[in-house]
């Protein structure tokens, strides 16, 4: 029979939660590990089903060289079992790059080693002027070497600003436009140059596109079964349904297995759907209330899985952009009217490069994604769809005729799945609260709250960078936070 009653309990699996879990449990707090799903991993899922391992979304969130799992997994004792797919050195051509400039009839195409490693390939691709070349490595320069402090004071300024300032070339600054969706799931206009300058210093320096043999499915296994090896306790299947508060304090969760009882909550469930739906506007300040109200959700990624009769993708990564097709906030307005888009951008993983176990032999598989609303009800979903299949068609017809079946999902499995939609229009969240200007860096959400012993772990409070990265770094301070007030407490008695 499980214990009802725990040092701190950690609502959600997602890397944030089960991050911060493990490490508790590694250092002697007793942990219960509530996650809603039968299975877990939130964003971080993976699928193994007849002969075919992958990832439900198109995830390149992490750097490859210095993540924050690499952290865990050594503190852990398993470094050993830490397996990335690629290194930034691979010898290897590692991502096709397909790029139609304004003026242009058709897309263009190349393909090169990791990712902005060497500007050649960029060039070669956006047919680049030699005034182009030398102020793009300028500017590139600038961000690669830009001190981190000096990275910080950007939280209030756009990326599209900083970009204006510097007479950015239009292939460069396209590009950043279509980064700024890919990698941030953000309109320039709006993404906070600190954040977007934080992930693309961490591609030039660490390497982008971060895999693992395994999926990062691989990821979650470990973790979870370091944390019950050290004694932790995991409850699958229990959605919570509130966290309980006495007088200013947390108490512990009641959830559909059962109430469960703790000093110390600690949520991965998100910002909106943790403070006004799982404790209740009644317990938190309205001031406070009306700001989480009005932080503003990251856009989603829809996505679309291909399953392929034969092997015929030779990269990890293909990437598809345009100067028209990447979104700012007027065009991302234009497409959720009911525009249906001409072209869209593409971010595509193919496992089968990763990992020689991703598919049954002689076959391959590909997870692609662009970005939309975070709106589980979003209607626009199966337009996109359309059209990354059209562009799949034309751009890539080996692939497209090698496809036997597909599969689709949207902001309303990812909501159903990781993040309760609280309020309208969100829900579906790629990464989870939006990077951008007001909400990033000093000005992002507190770790811990108000309500003593509540804290918060995930991409929405306490980090920065990296999706997927993101998210476990908060989960490590989120731990360190934790432990900090356990102290506090066992000294006040």
């Amino acid at each position: 029979m499980t214990e009802t009653e725990y040092d701190v309990i950690v609502i959600g699996s997602g890397p944030g939660g089960l991050v911060c879990a493990t490490l508790l449990q590694k250092r002697g707090t007793r942990v219960l590990l509530v996650e809603k799903n039968p299975m877990l991993g939130g964003k971080m899922i993976s699928i193994e089903k007849d002969g075919w391992a992958y990832d439900l979304f198109p995830h390149g969130q992490v750097p490859m060289r210095g993540s924050a799992f690499e952290d865990v997994f050594a503190e852990l004792g398993v470094s050993d079992e830490f397996l990335p797919s690629l290194e930034p050195d691979d010898p290897r051509d590692i991502i096709t790059l397909a790029y139609r400039r304004h003026e242009w009839d058709e897309y263009r195409t190349v393909t090169q080693k990791q990712a902005m490693a060497d500007p050649e390939p960029f060039f070669r691709l956006w047919q680049a002027t030699d005034e182009e070349k030398e102020k793009t490595i300028a500017i590139m320069a600038e961000m690669a070497t830009m001190p981190d402090e000096e990275i910080a004071k950007l939280d209030d300024i756009t990326m599209k600003e900083w970009l204006d300032a510097r007479d950015t070339p239009v292939p460069l600054y396209n590009y950043m436009g279509f980064h700024a969706n890919a990698s941030l799931a953000e309109p320039l206009d709006l993404v906070a140059a600190s954040e977007q300058m934080t992930i693309m210093k961490q591609i030039m320096l660490q390497g982008g596109g971060g895999q693992y043999k395994g999926g990062f499915a691989m990821l979650t296994k470990v973790m979870a079964r370091e944390f019950e090896a050290n004694g932790g306790t995991i409850i699958t299947g229990a959605r919570v349904e509130r966290i309980l508060v006495e007088n200013s304090r947390v108490t512990g969760v009641e959830t559909k297995k059962g109430t469960f009882h703790a000093p110390v909550v600690v949520s991965s469930a998100g910002i909106h759907p943790t403070v006004l739906k799982l404790v209740g506007e009644e317990h938190f300040d309205k001031g406070y209330v009306d700001y989480v109200k009005g932080l503003v959700p990251g856009w989603a990624f829809t996505s679309v899985r291909y399953f392929l009769s034969k092997p015929v993708m030779d990269t990890a990564m293909y990437v598809v952009w345009s100067d028209d097709s990447w979104l700012d906030t007027e065009r991302f307005a234009r497409i959720k009217e009911g525009g249906e888009p001409d072209e869209v951008i593409l971010f595509m993983v193919n496992h089968s490069f990763y990992d020689e176990h991703a598919a049954p032999p002689g076959k391959q598989v590909l997870v692609s994604g662009t970005v939309c609303s975070s709106n589980p009800e979003a209607g626009e979903i199966e337009a996109l769809w359309k059209c990354m299949d059209r562009q799949m068609q034309e751009l890539f017809p080996d692939i497209w005729d090698a496809t036997e079946r597909k599969e689709y999902n949207g902001p309303r499995e990812i909501s159903n799945l990781t993040r309760d939609s609280v309020m309208p229009g969100q829900g579906g969240e790629c990464v989870g609260l939006a990077q951008i200007v007001g909400q990033c860096g000093s000005m992002k959400p507190k770790q811990e709250l108000s309500i003593g012993g509540l804290f918060l772990s995930g991409a929405d409070a306490g980090a920065a960078g990296m999706g997927t990265h993101q998210a476990a770094l908060s989960g490590i301070e989120a731990a360190r936070l934790v432990r900090l007030h356990l102290a506090k407490l066992i000294k006040a008695t």
